[in-house]
């Protein structure tokens, strides 16, 4: 049956000439052993999603495993949708359009129409700030499934942290963020739309965190590629791939890898946004002859 992970990232973003060797060469290593028929490039759009797509596609030569060029986008409410592609040349155009802030979550559709992509809602409650249940209102929330193609109802980025609250003695005091963790992990049927796809996703940003992939017993039919089975918005299944460890200070260690990874995240993602707001200012002064020498 063929296996699929429709959310992930290289993350070699910024990273040492060697470095950024060391880590592809580690990703290629557990895609070789863990045999991954389908992976999506999803690096988010400002850690150059394109370099991404095209060292994991070349990491990934002789291997069984096929790179999707994806990105995973954030729109002016600050929200995380994923877009897939056919090829790499309409990744490239599809970039154009969801630039880091400036498109919005109402324009998805047309989006979706103008570079022939499939859209993927993902972690829609996760602990994060860029989730679409969280961010948006309800109304808004059942607006932006309407115009998707899929729902992802299983991230294992959150796997590592419900292990480590599960066995803690203070897992009372984190009700909240156990009942996001719980939705991240499982999420709800109220929640899931109406006729999407179901996507198991692990959100790997390191070589080894594959845990959890989507599996199905459909095959694509003749004359199809990946991109038009995955039209048909298939309802994935869980498909375990490398079992969490049991070591609290291994745990640890990733959570403290992961949290890092976040924070990183989040301060280019406030430096983007202050950024463009600048620029709008200066170009709104620019335009008033209130700039000097303007």
């Amino acid at each position: 049956m063929p296996t699929f992970d429709l959310h992930f990232h290289a993350n070699i973003h910024r990273m040492p000439r060697r470095n950024k060797f060391l880590r592809l060469q580690k990703i290629r290593w557990y895609m070789k052993h863990s045999e991954i028929d389908y992976v999506a490039s999803t690096e988010h759009s400002y850690k150059k999603p394109l370099e991404a797509y095209q060292r994991l596609a070349d990491a990934s030569s002789g291997l069984k495993t096929e790179i999707i060029p994806g990105v995973e986008a954030v729109s002016s409410e600050g929200v995380d949708i994923i877009f897939l592609y056919r090829s790499e040349d309409q990744l490239k155009q599809g970039l154009k359009q969801v630039q880091t802030f400036r498109w919005s979550v109402r324009d998805v559709a047309r989006i979706a129409e103008d570079t022939e992509s499939i859209v993927i809602v993902p972690h829609p409650f996760h602990i994060g700030k860029s989730s679409a249940g969280t961010i948006l209102s309800g109304r808004a929330y059942q607006r932006l499934l309407e115009m998707c193609d899929y729902i992802e109802i299983h991230n294992g980025s959150a796997l590592t942290a419900d292990k480590r609250l599960s066995g803690s003695k203070v897992r009372n005091l984190f009700k909240n963020t156990q009942a996001k963790l719980d939705k991240t992990l499982n999420l709800p049927i109220e929640d899931r739309g109406e006729g999407l796809g179901w996507a198991v996703s692990s959100d790997a940003h390191y070589p080894g965190e594959q845990y959890v992939v989507g599996v199905t017993d459909l095959f694509p039919e003749d004359g199809d590629d990946t991109f038009d089975f995955l039209k048909k918005r298939i309802r994935f299944d869980s498909y375990p791939v490398l079992d969490l460890s049991d070591s609290k200070m291994r745990n640890n260690t990733k959570l403290l890898r992961s949290l890092q990874g976040v924070i990183k995240e989040g301060l280019i993602k406030k430096y983007l946004k202050t950024l463009g707001r600048t620029k709008s200012v200066v170009a709104i002064c620019a335009y008033y002859g209130l700039l000097p020498n303007s």
